[in-house]
């Protein structure tokens, strides 16, 4: 199941950056070659670019890819460390949850605004629950996690 999960997520991530390739690639042909840039290209930017950050929140969290200080680390007993890290993933988790929650506020405020991009009137309020998904998944990830 979390195997399942991950390669989903994955594949995502890995279809929206090739969204990003190919999004550069037609506006640049397009511009240098037919004096037609490809018509809200930077928009499409920002939003697959949003996107990604969020698909790949969980992914990061699962592998443990996040900034970390572990000055002293190396010299703590395994049992300790062990706790430390375990304590780390709680307030990880935690941190998680605010952000969804407060990203919760702001969608459902997105919502009932219909706000949405200025060129392409992509309304925002769906990013924002790609976003809560996205922390929630990863706050649950940060628990199961099994720290080093």
């Amino acid at each position: 199941m979390i195997a399942r999960g991950r390669f989903v997520l994955e594949a995502i991530a890995a279809g929206l950056v090739t969204g990003l390739i190919l999004v550069t690639c037609f506006d640049v042909v397009g511009r240098y070659l037919f004096n037609n840039p490809l018509t809200g290209a930077y928009e499409i930017t920002q939003v697959l670019l949003g996107a990604l950050v969020f698909v790949a929140m969980p992914l990061t969290t699962g592998k443990g890819g996040h900034v970390e200080v572990d000055l002293l680390m190396p010299i703590l007993p395994p049992v300790l460390r062990r706790m430390l890290g375990r304590i780390g993933s709680v307030i990880a988790a935690l941190v998680m949850l605010y952000f969804a929650w407060r990203l919760v506020i702001l969608t459902q405020d997105q919502f009932h605004t219909q706000l949405a991009t200025s060129g392409l009137g992509i309304k925002l309020w769906y990013f924002g629950v790609i976003g809560v998904l996205s922390f929630a998944v990863s706050a649950l990830v940060a628990v199961l996690r099994r720290p080093e």
